[in-house]
């Protein structure tokens, strides 16, 4: 793993590193990992990692979901009260460490039983289809809008192709996210349906 030093500073490290919205166990995993290799996590953008030099400890991360985007005090203070550490957030994810002691049965799981992990998943497909509303409202009116102006006659070439790629490339703006979120939440949904079938 290619590890950046940010200002040639060793206490440092940035890591780029992408995680879709179905994927936050497998980001809580990596920074436990990255934790465990000295690493300990500072924040993100979702796309870049700090981290700061640490010693390399088993330090488990989780991720919970906050539908309004907001980690209020008495939220931070509930899972301090079961021995979670508040580690920052990023858009609407709060992630949250705990130190595995050596010896010591543990439990080093935020969402420990089915109803609440299930609910975790339904709280992500709800918070990211109401992100989601504004191009799903939209699309319709973009689509008729390029059919009812058909071909650009300009009387150049030139520019009637830019304008056409440059309408196509509208379009796009509001499809790929779109492929992007009907991907993600059916990844989610087949998880849900695995924790439903759970007895």
């Amino acid at each position: 793993m290619k590890k950046n030093k940010k200002e040639n500073n060793p206490n440092i490290l940035i890591e780029k590193q992408k995680f879709y919205i179905s994927e936050f166990e497998q980001e809580a995993a990596w920074l436990s990992f990255m934790h465990r290799e000295g690493w300990k996590f500072v924040s993100t953008d979702s796309l870049h990692y700090q981290f700061e030099k640490t010693e390399k400890e088993d330090w488990c991360y989780q991720l919970d979901y906050k539908e309004n985007g907001v980690a209020e005090e008495d939220y931070i203070r509930m899972y301090a009260d079961y021995g979670w550490e508040y580690a920052g957030q990023c858009d609407h994810w709060c992630y949250f460490r705990k130190q595995r002691m050596e010896g010591e049965d543990t439990d080093t799981t935020l969402f420990g039983d089915r109803e609440s992990k299930l609910e975790l998943c339904k709280r992500v497909v709800h918070g990211q289809f109401l992100r989601m509303l504004p191009f799903i409202l939209l699309l319709p009116c973009v689509i008729n809008l390029l059919r009812l102006a058909g071909p650009v006659d300009t009387g150049s070439p030139v520019l009637s192709t830019f304008i056409g790629i440059i309408c196509w490339l509208s379009l796009g703006l509001f499809i790929f996210p779109m492929v992007i979120y009907l991907n993600q939440i059916n990844r989610i949904n087949k998880l849900i349906k695995e924790l439903e079938g759970t007895k």
